[in-house]
């Protein structure tokens, strides 16, 4: 499938939206499908299975479901909330729902709307059988998605992916979008059931809000990948959202796009996956040729997605995004601000203290600012990881001072480790050249002990030492990968209980823990 996907994503600027439909719900969920959901609501309204078959006939007699299935479904929705009316509010079986939910009720929000969201919210746990599909899915999302669009009322995405909400049109109309880390309910949520669109007059409203709603959503089309999952392939609501979009765009955006649409289907018969193309057809005379996945197993499209994947989590780039869009009414900061980001999810508590620079003249104050580094700041940064410096600026502008203040003697690959090999200055070269052994970290007593020594030097041995030659005796362990956060752990111990005061032997000890991890 990388072979498959990985060119046409790699053509896009932008991570993927994954547009969920019931399907999607269903198979990690067991969700009911829409007319189960009616059948359901019917049966608890008319207390027996023959109502529901009932007003089933009266919408054979309106609508052709094959043709005309939204109409049909919703007006088959009509005819049951109608019925559930005249009970609803009156009948024993539904005071425990009432009572929760009469705010709802002083609202006016239809009891079906009610008891639909209070039936779904029992549809929390994930399949055994699918549980790894979605833990590979849940893997990738800080990286890998930018957002969600889906018609499903149920919180299955909010569970996956912890993006800001938006749980109804309305939400979505009113409120500035940033096209990252979020999830659009455009029908509604179980959380907010008087969002929940599922009647005629509900889908009356849709459509005069479909061009706006169109038009929020166009951005998201143009600009990034979208995959369909768990949709039929002839989706009312898919085509009429296209269509609109189809409407707003030149013959040669249109073809543009269709590279960047991929509709999924799930096909049991298929060991591996198969790809082909789906053209849908609008009124006006106009196509798209979508590309079709069909597989059995949805992790070789999740691992396959987590190959294309942003430098820095989509929540943080979001709070950036935000942040940067209540500051200025534009994205292109043209030179004049400088951001250091750190590259793993943040907590809430992490994500408010993240500072932001703007201004006139910032940059050259900025490296000014990278010129005054203590050595004491660098070795607490590589051995602590919480200065939060940008490796190229550290290494041009920091880094070329300091060594000759230091005379050298300072840890230097965990920066140098990160920037092309091309943009190092000659005096920083020069230094890595000068420390390219462990032995050279060394003074020359250490060495001569350490080529006489019986045996080797573990660092269990080091650390049993009486405190006196403890640090000498951890500078003779031949470390590696396996061993070298041994040292890191017992150096961050010691100096996070006496506020980073290093002494030459603790200095030294930092300057092998840099050498190993980062050579």
């Amino acid at each position: 499938m990388n072979d498959f996907l990985k060119p046409l994503l790699s053509k896009a600027d932008s991570m993927p939206f994954l547009f969920l439909g019931s399907g999607f719900s269903r198979r990690y969920l067991n969700t009911p499908n829409w007319i189960d959901l009616l059948e359901y609501v019917a049966n608890l309204t008319f207390n027996n299975k023959t109502g529901f078959q009932k007003v089933k006939r009266k919408a054979d007699k309106e609508h052709n479901i094959e043709t005309e299935y939204n109409k049909y479904m919703t007006f088959l929705c009509d005819q049951i909330s109608d019925a559930l009316d005249e009970i609803w509010y009156d009948d024993e079986r539904f005071a425990e729902s009432r009572e929760a939910n009469w705010d709802l009720v002083n609202q006016g929000v239809p009891p079906i709307k009610i008891e639909i969201a209070n039936h779904l919210k029992n549809f929390g746990t994930v399949i055994p059988e699918m549980k790894p599909e979605i833990d590979e899915l849940k893997s990738i999302s800080p990286n890998s998605i930018a957002g969600i669009i889906t018609t499903n009322y149920d919180t299955l995405q909010e569970d996956i992916f912890d993006y800001e909400v938006y749980s109804s049109q309305e939400e979505l109309l009113f409120h500035t979008k940033y096209d990252l880390g979020e999830i659009y309910k455009i029908h509604g949520s179980v959380n907010k059931p008087e969002s929940i669109l599922i009647t005629t007059q509900d889908y009356e409203t849709i459509e005069q809000k479909h061009k706006y709603i169109a038009a929020k959503l166009l951005t998201i089309f143009v600009e990034h990948p979208i995959f369909f999952i768990g949709y039929s392939i002839g989706d009312e609501d898919i085509r009429s959202i296209l269509n609109d979009i189809q409407l707003s765009l030149t013959i040669d955006q249109l073809k543009e796009i269709e590279d960047r649409l991929f509709y999924v289907v799930w096909d049991e018969t298929e060991k591996n996956y198969s790809a082909s193309t789906y053209t849908i057809s609008f009124q006006n005379g106009r196509s798209i040729t979508i590309k079709q996945i069909s597989l059995n197993d949805y992790s070789l499209l999740y691992k396959c997605l987590s190959e294309n994947k942003a430098k820095y989590p989509i929540k943080l780039l979001r709070h950036v995004k935000e942040d940067m869009y209540n500051l200025v009414l534009t994205n292109d900061p043209k030179g004049r601000m400088m951001l250091s980001l750190p590259d793993k999810e943040l907590t809430p508590e992490e994500m408010e203290k993240i500072e932001f620079v703007y201004g006139f003249g910032i940059m050259e104050r900025a490296r000014n600012g990278y010129k005054i580094l203590s050595s004491a700041e660098i070795f607490r940064d590589v051995l602590f990881d919480d200065g939060n410096l940008n490796a190229e600026l550290f290494v041009t502008e920091t880094l070329p001072y300091a060594l000759q203040k230091s005379s050298g003697f300072l840890p230097t690959r965990k920066y140098t480790s990160q920037v092309d090999s091309s943009k190092l200055p000659k005096q920083v070269k020069n230094n890595l050249k000068r420390f390219n052994k462990i032995d050279k970290l060394l003074s020359q007593s250490l060495v001569k002990e350490k080529r006489s020594l019986i045996r080797e030097m573990t660092f269990e041995r080091a650390m049993k030492s009486s405190s006196k030659v403890r640090h000498n005796n951890l500078s003779l362990v031949n470390y590696n990968n396996q061993n070298i956060e041994e040292l890191g752990d017992y150096l961050r111990e010691i100096h996070a209980q006496n506020n980073f005061i290093t002494t030459n032997d603790t200095r030294r000890l930092i300057r092998i823990y840099d050498f190993v991890k980062y050579k």
